[in-house]
Parts: structure tokens; C-alpha cells; sequence
């Protein structure tokens, strides 16, 4: 009843404030309202950041603080917050997922290993994701801390199986259910101000919390263990109600922007200074404190790992790999580890592309790493992202090339990337493994010696097999081609090969990147008489030429090179696949497909990031592709016995025969032809339920 009170009289000084902010010399009265007590580093921080308001506004602007969820529940502030009833909030990120599911991500187990990395990830990633808040009329002005997450339990905890058939208290978050699931564990989400007492009645076993939180509120006088796991971090949001801000005059807006930012170092480092201290109290009044054994800590990092990948369809791949390459920016290598670095299309509109090479290459070092490595060392994945932009592709390839004992550079889906990279990769003597672009010229690029190898489709067998597949069902056949590297190299292929038939083609539309208006493209090469149209490019432009033709009363079928199958093309896409004949170019599929190594990837692929069929696998080929580069790279580096690029070049050009994923290779690369694939390897497949089908199947 209180708490009901309490926000109607909020709710009303708010209105009354609204009409009297007119007033330059009246002082506007803000409301923040949090969810800890006020010996808490949010509450002494909520204080300094009222204090630099009020002086810097020369007492226009006064905060009243209302602490300990007295303003209402964190989902009850944040609501407030949108409705322009409750100025300022400081909710958890868990809390904020029921508002923008993606910041969640932020809750990810063992995403930062440091506080370090985390306030430098959050203050550069991180804040793009309030981006998203805005839409919501909420302001994101930085991140506050806890701190990393530890347990206390009524029972210890030292091995994985401990967890089994405990119950754990959580704020409603399917990320932290998925994660204490993934640890053999049950949850039951209570609410923050009610969990001493659950933990008190044994309603649950225990509870996940940083050290100042679980001080704050007692936790540790009602379990006797802590376990010091920092399997998580815990933070927060400085927000402002976009409503409350909006009213405000521009200095003031200012000025609450910059304390809010003052406000937040001083929060962290009183955070980070409290949490010894009170450790120190912890242990002193007899609560047992152990540290989890890196055995146990390994343990429960890969039991999550397949939750963490599954929520990638829940956040979007984009924001989990902007994370993780954030955090590994600045992580050191040591001397025991070899380098591969991916550079690709992570996070833009074909990351799906990125992600089938990044797994590809994955669980072919989990194969290579648990049969002892290379070398005696272990090989490493570091993946950047390009967005199908050269400059960043470039820069991408400096950074690589600045790391020690690296010994590969894989490349993405874009083939002008690849191509604007080719004279700096071979100026820096790097291994390039292409899995994916298929130019022709990336890999015939004129280089001697050629540092570049790819398994992957060449344009010039693509182009014969499209074309031919294309003449089964029409000869008077309409070629649409990306304006790009790519689409010339293709566009080359094609002429040359219809030149050999004495043919030409009906008609060639070229597109820009990006470009979505292609009505009057499509215009023309139905009124040149197109009975077929060949289609070169990628996932954007794909959707929209594909729901353009479904919408037509004469729907012309499509050839497709596979540009499209690196993207949510068959999502966006929608009912448009079911009306129209689009087949589309592929080299590999693991559906039905039972040979030895295809079933021991797919079981692997299930283990590693939580699928529970071949059908689920994104993209395929460009995994079964990175598969088998990544192995042939392996083999390579032992035979030569080194790490030195030169001598790895000559072992893959001298490999022998390999037994791949994709084909048999006998062999995979000779000195003077580094193209792995051949005609035979070039099929088509179908769109069935969101799934590529092989049309022979």
C-alpha cells in the first residue's frame, strides 16, 4: 500500500513539475530511483551525481533520491521511466531484457575476464546497444558495476555435479535460467528485495550476486558458503526517462549527460575498493570462502557454451561477436598458442557467413587441439569483423599481421574484400585461406609466390554451371550482378562461356551494394523476353528481387550464386520462397548425407552449439569449407615443421592426398593452381521449410 502511495505522489509532483518548467528561475525537482541500500556504491554514487547536478545547474536542478526499490520494483521503475513518471533509474542489464532482449548479452557467463576489459567493452560496444533503449523513451547514459557475480549456497560447492538438484534464486532472465540448467541446477526467479528471506525459508539453495550486493543485503549471514566464481558480471544502467529529458532545456540536458559520466568512475572504483574490505568482513565472521578450482571453472564455461550460442538468435550474432571482439582486442597471447584470425562479414548483413566459417574452423580445432595441437601448441581463433567494407578488411590484415606465432588469415564471404587485400597480404607474406569468396582472381591474383589457397567455388566454374542449369529451363537468359568486384569477375565468366555457345544474353542489369530499388531492373529484362535469370550477389539485394518477382503474375525462376545464403536470407525472405522457382549454388550439405566424418562434424556441431539437427547448421558450406582449409592448414604447419609462412605455403602446395569433408582432395593444391574444389564439386539446392535442400535429395 505504501509503495502504491508513494508512486501516485511521484506521479503527481512529475505533472506539476511539467507545468511549471517553464520558469527559468524555478528549481525543476528530478526523481532517480534504485534498487540497492544506501550503503551500496550505486546509492553513494547516486549521491555524487546529485551533487554535480546541483552545482553545475547552480541549483536549478535537484535530485531526490529514492533508494532500496522505494520508488517500486526495477520493472515498475523501468515502466515509470517510459512513461515520463520517474526521471532516472538504475536497473540491472537482466532486468532491461524485458524492455531490449539483446542487452542481455551483457549477462553472458565468462564474457570479460577482467573489470578491465569490462568497462572498456561497455564503454565502446556496449554503448551502441542504447541505441535500442532509445526506441523505448529510454536514455542510456553509461554502464554502473557490481561487479563480477560469485554464489553463496547452503551446501559447497567444489566439482560440476555439485549443482545438481540445487535450486537458484534468479532475476527473471532466460539467460541466467539457461545457465544454471546448463550447470545441472533448477531456478526460481524472486524478486531482488525478497531473496534474503527466500534464502532464510530454504525456498532456494542459493543465489548468484557480486560481493557488495550480497554484503549489502545480508546474504552471506544466511548461507554459510561462498564460492568466488566470477562466472558473471553484473551491471547496470544510468538511465533517463526520455519524456523527462526531452523537457528540458539543452545546458541542462548537458549537464546531466556529463555528471552521469563523472558519476560512473566513481562508482566503479568505489565498487572495486569495497569489494576486499568486505570480503575481509565476510571471512571474519565465519562464512566459508573458497575460490572455484580452474578445473571446475573450465568445466562450467563449456557446459554453457552451447546456451551462449543459442542465444545468438535471440540477440543477434552481430552483438555477440561485436562483444567478443571487444573483449579480445587487447588479450595477450602466450607462447604456447598459435594464432588464426578470421577476417569477415561478423556483424553485418551476411554475419551469418562469418559464423559458418567461424564454426567450421572451431570444431576442426577442437579435433586438432584435443589430439595435442601442432607443434605441441594449441591453435587459436581470433575473429574480426570487416562488414563487407575494404577499409576495414585492410585494417584487419595490419592488426593480424602485428600478432605473434600468427600463422593464417582466413578470409570472409566478400570477394572485393578479398580482392582489395590480396597485394597487402603478400606484402606482409600471410597465409590466405579462402573458404568462401569465389572471384577468381582472388586466388589467380598474380602473385609469385601466390600466398593465397581457398576451398571455396571459382567464378570460372561457377559461371559454366550456373549458366547450364539456367539454358535447362530457357535460353533466352537475364543476368542481374552485383556492381562489385565479384559481379565483374562473374560477369566475365559468363560472356566468356556463352561466347563458346555463340550465345549472348538477353539482357545484364547491374546493382549497386545496398541498393534495394530494383523494379526498374527487372523491368527491363522481362521486356527483353527473359525466360531465366541468373542472379550474382548478396543477401539484401537478394530479398528484395526475390519478393519483387513472387509479386509479378509471371514469376521468371532464378539461378543463384550462394552470396544469399550468408545472411537470414530465408527470414526475410518470408512467404516469397514458396511462389517463386529459386535455386541456388551449393558445394556441400549435411543433410542426408551419412559419410563418417559428415555424422562425427554434425555431432560435434550439436554438442558445441546446441542444435539438435544437420538442418539447424547455418550455412554450411562455408563451415565445411573452413573444416577442411583449417585441417589442411594443421597438416601443413607439421609438415613443414614451422611456422615460418614460406615453408607452410610450400607444405600445402606439396600436401599429398586429403581426405576432407567436402571431397576427397588428391591433391589440394599443386605450386601453380591453388584452388581446391573442381566442377564436380558444384550443385543446386532448394529452399523447403527454411532449409537448402540438394535438389538430388
Amino acid at each position: 500500500m505504501y509503495r502504491i502511495f508513494l508512486l501516485c505522489g511521484l506521479c503527481c509532483l512529475s505533472a506539476c513539475q511539467q507545468e511549471n518548467r517553464g520558469d527559468q528561475n524555478e528549481v525543476i525537482q528530478l526523481h532517480l530511483g534504485h534498487n540497492m541500500p544506501e550503503s551500496s556504491p550505486h546509492h553513494l554514487a547516486a549521491i555524487r551525481f546529485t551533487e554535480l547536478v546541483r552545482q553545475r545547474s547552480q541549483g536549478r536542478l535537484n535530485i531526490n533520491i529514492h533508494p532500496a526499490q522505494s520508488s517500486g520494483t526495477d520493472y515498475e521503475m523501468i515502466s515509470l521511466a517510459q512513461e515520463g513518471k520517474l526521471d532516472i533509474i538504475v536497473p540491472p542489464t537482466a532486468k532491461l531484457s524485458t524492455v531490449v532482449p539483446a542487452i542481455q548479452v551483457v549477462d553472458l557467463p565468462f564474457l570479460f575476464p577482467d573489470r578491465a576489459t569490462a568497462h572498456r567493452v561497455l564503454d565502446s560496444v556496449g554503448i551502441g546497444l542504447f541505441n535500442k533503449l532509445l526506441q523505448h523513451d529510454l536514455i542510456g547514459v553509461s554502464f554502473w558495476e557490481s561487479g563480477f557475480k560469485q554464489l553463496t549456497t547452503s551446501r559447497p560447492i567444489n566439482t560440476p555435479q555439485d549443482f545438481k538438484n540445487m535450486r537458484f534464486r534468479i532475476m527473471r532472465s532466460e539467460v541466467l535460467r539457461d545457465q544454471f540448467q546448463a550447470w545441472g541446477a533448477q531456478t526460481i526467479a524472486i524478486d531482488f528485495a525478497k531473496t534474503r528471506q527466500a534464502l532464510m525459508e530454504k525456498v532456494v539453495d542459493g543465489q548468484e550476486n557480486p560481493v557488495s550486493t550480497l554484503f549489502n543485503m545480508g546474504f552471506h549471514e544466511v548461507q554459510p558458503y561462498l564460492t568466488l566464481t566470477n562466472h558473471g558480471y553484473l551491471s547496470q544502467v544510468l538511465i533517463f526517462s526520455r519524456k523527462s529529458f526531452d523537457r528540458l532545456p539543452g545546458n541542462l540536458q548537458e549537464i546531466l549527460l556529463q555528471a552521469g559520466k563523472e558519476a560512473t568512475t566513481y562508482e566503479r572504483e568505489l565498487a572495486a575498493a569495497q569489494e576486499e574490505q568486505q570480503l575481509q568482513v565476510i571471512r571474519a565472521g565465519g562464512t566459508q570462502v573458497t575460490t572455484l578450482s580452474q578445473s571446475t571453472r573450465a568445466a562450467l564455461e563449456q557446459a554453457v557454451r552451447p546456451m551462449i550460442e543459442r542465444q545468438r538468435i535471440n540477440f543477434g550474432t552481430e552483438i555477440i561477436e561485436q562483444f567478443r571482439q571487444g573483449v579480445e582486442e587487447t588479450r595477450s597471447f602466450n607462447e604456447g598458442e598459435l594464432l588464426i584470425g578470421l577476417d569477415a562479414d561478423m556483424a553485418g548483413n551476411s554475419a551469418y557467413s562469418g559464423l559458418s566459417i567461424r564454426r567450421g574452423i572451431e570444431i576442426a580445432l577442437e579435433e586438432i587441439n584435443n589430439a595435442g595441437g601442432v607443434l605441441g601448441k594449441k591453435l587459436v581463433l581470433l575473429a574480426r569483423d570487416n562488414s563487407m567494407v575494404s577499409a576495414r578488411g585492410i585494417d584487419n590484415i595490419q592488426r593480424f599481421s602485428a600478432l605473434p606465432n600468427l600463422v593464417a588469415v582466413f578470409a570472409g564471404i566478400s570477394s572485393p574484400v578479398a580482392l582489395s587485400e590480396i597485394d597487402l597480404i603478400h606484402q606482409k607474406k600471410l597465409i590466405m585461406l579462402d573458404p568462401w569468396a569465389a572471384a577468381t582472381d582472388i586466388v589467380d591474383n598474380k602473385h609469385n609466390p601466390n600466398f593465397v589457397f581457398r576451398v571455396s567455388v571459382r567464378d570460372e566454374y561457377a559461371a559454366p554451371f550456373l549458366l547450364s542449369e539456367a539454358l535447362k529451363i530457357s535460353d533466352q537468359v537475364g543476368i542481374l550482378l552485383a556492381n562489385n568486384g565479384w559481379g565483374r569477375s562473374s560477369y566475365e565468366a559468363f560472356t566468356a562461356e556463352l561466347k563458346k555457345r555463340n550465345m549472348e544474353p538477353i539482357g545484364v542489369a547491374w546493382f549497386d551494394w545496398g541498393e534495394q530499388k530494383h523494379q526498374e531492373k527487372i523491368d527491363r529484362l522481362y521486356a527483353a523476353g527473359a525466360g531465366v535469370i541468373i542472379y550474382v550477389g548478396n543477401v539484401l539485394e537478394g530479398v528484395e528481387i526475390v519478393k519483387n518477382i513472387a509479386a509479378r503474375e509471371k514469376r521468371l525462376p532464378i539461378i543463384s550464386h550462394w552470396g544469399i545464403t550468408g545472411g537470414r536470407f530465408q527470414e526475410m525472405a518470408g512467404d516469397a520462397l514458396t511462389q517463386i522457382d529459386l535455386r541456388v549454388l551449393q558445394t556441400f550439405s549435411f543433410i542426408k548425407n551419412n559419410s563418417p566424418k559428415a555424422r562425427n562434424v554434425v555431432n560435434l556441431y550439436k554438442k558445441l552449439y546446441g542444435v539438435k539437427s544437420e538442418s539447424e547448421i547455418i550455412a554450411p558450406t562455408g563451415t565445411a569449407h573452413a573444416y577442411d582449409l583449417t585441417h589442411m592448414l594443421a597438416k601443413a604447419i607439421a609438415k613443414a615443421g614451422s611456422t615460418d609462412s614460406d615453408k607452410i605455403r610450400h607444405a600445402l602446395e606439396s600436401l599429398g592426398t586429403y581426405d576432407g569433408l567436402v571431397r576427397t582432395y588428391n591433391p589440394p593444391f599443386r605450386p601453380d593452381f591453388h584452388d581446391g574444389l573442381r566442377p564436380d564439386n558444384l550443385q543446386l539446392a532448394v529452399y523447403r521449410n527454411g532449409v537448402l535442400i540438394p535438389m538430388d535429395r
